[in-house]
């Protein structure tokens, strides 16, 4: 029977499997979820070649999609993995199968063949008169009986183990179907893969030369990144002596809403190498996520506003309070809340700036226990 040897995987198998116990069912989903992630990355890019905008978004986007196609395809990789498993088994259980179906019928035959043969030397009536006594003609009649019940039976049993061999052949073929198509998505995965990063690589050297704008515009950003922070943390002071409605916020991790119906990470949390230019280090508060398709800034968990705040290339901020937790939504253009006023979650706080530039379109998101800053990825569900 066909089978597909891990040996011709080899040249797909382009980055080591990160992913371990999980189900096929459990991998799906990370797959749909990459997938919608992908898909919006590509609806931006798009959008930008349309515009013709080529800035560092663009990188942020592609290094976006270039994580996420190597995550989909250490899933890939995975599910592989996991079916090729599940066909060693069934192949091994049908081996095991036919052999029980031959001695099957093997017995059968030798039983068919023995009953015609004695059916030949005497038929039932003189089975039984051929008795000397009424209990050895009665003792026949059982055997008989047991006999004829037994033949049975091993048809019966023939008969489920050709069902049951069927039934395995069919769920071979699924198998060996699925892992056929998850080995041409993993083909195609990894020819967009490299073609996302001749693109990356272009666009780098393009971004390169306008160095000195991008070095201006870094300054910009840490500006204003650092006025939020101070506005956050003087707030936070200002807070502590507020009353607060206690919040299940802490029971959340990783099962918050998005603040965007549809967007891109373009910028992680914590410090990590600048998109474009070299030994360049930026740090990040939050997380910045590019809208791709509606511009509505949305709560991420039901709270109570507690300020909203200008702030200088970030437009306006405002800041939910959740118990001892805050979350900061920054770059929000025309806000539909004021402060005091308790908000659900998915709610509309505000439209995210779109007057054009790098910032058009970005969401600036942050989460804070207290004083403590924490990773808003960790917290949003995947």
């Amino acid at each position: 029977m066909m089978y597909v040897r891990a040996s011709l995987l080899a040249i797909l198998l382009v980055v080591s499997v990160g992913v371990s116990g999980q189900s096929l069912a459990e991998l799906e989903k990370q797959k749909n979820a990459l997938n919608e992630r992908i898909n919006n990355a590509t609806s931006l890019l798009s959008q930008y070649s349309k515009e013709r905008t080529l800035n560092s978004k663009n990188v942020s986007v592609l290094n976006r999609q270039i994580s996420d196609r190597e995550r989909l395809i250490q899933v890939y990789n995975e599910e592989i993995r996991l079916l090729e498993s599940d066909i060693a088994d069934l192949n091994h259980e049908i081996t095991g199968n036919e052999r029980k179906l031959s001695d099957l019928k093997a017995q059968y035959s030798k039983l068919i063949t023995e009953a015609f043969k004695n059916k030949k030397r005497y038929n039932e009536l003189s089975f039984f008169f051929g008795a000397e006594s009424f209990n050895e003609a009665y003792r026949r009649y059982v055997m008989l009986k047991e006999y004829n019940k037994f033949r049975h039976h091993q048809g019966v049993l023939i008969q489920q183990k050709t069902e049951e061999l069927n039934q395995a052949n069919r769920l071979l073929q699924v198998k060996l179907q699925t892992q056929n198509n998850a080995l041409n998505s993993l083909r195609a995965q990894h020819n967009r893969l490299v073609d996302d990063k001749q693109k990356i690589s272009r666009n780098i050297q393009s971004l390169q030369q306008k160095e000195s704008t991008l070095r201006k515009r870094l300054r910009q950003e840490k500006k204003a990144l650092k006025k939020l922070e101070d506005t956050i943390v003087r707030l936070i002071a200002e807070m502590r002596n507020e009353s607060t409605e206690p919040s299940d916020f802490h029971l959340s991790k990783g099962q918050l809403a998005w603040p965007v119906r549809n967007g891109v990470v373009i910028s992680q949390f914590g410090e990590h190498q600048h998109p474009v230019l070299k030994y360049v280090k930026v740090k990040n508060n939050g997380v910045d996520i590019q809208s791709s398709s509606d511009r509505e800034a949305r709560v991420v968990f039901s709270g109570t506003v507690s300020r909203v705040v200008p702030i200088p290339g970030y437009n306006k901020a405002v800041l939910v309070r959740h118990g001892r937790f805050l979350t900061v939504y920054a770059n929000i253009d025309n806000v539909s809340v004021k402060p005091g006023e308790n908000v659900t979650k998915n709610s509309v706080i505000g439209t995210i700036y779109n007057g054009g530039g790098e910032n058009s379109g970005v969401l600036h998101f942050e989460i804070w226990e207290e004083s403590v800053k924490l990773n808003p990825e960790l917290w949003l569900v995947k």
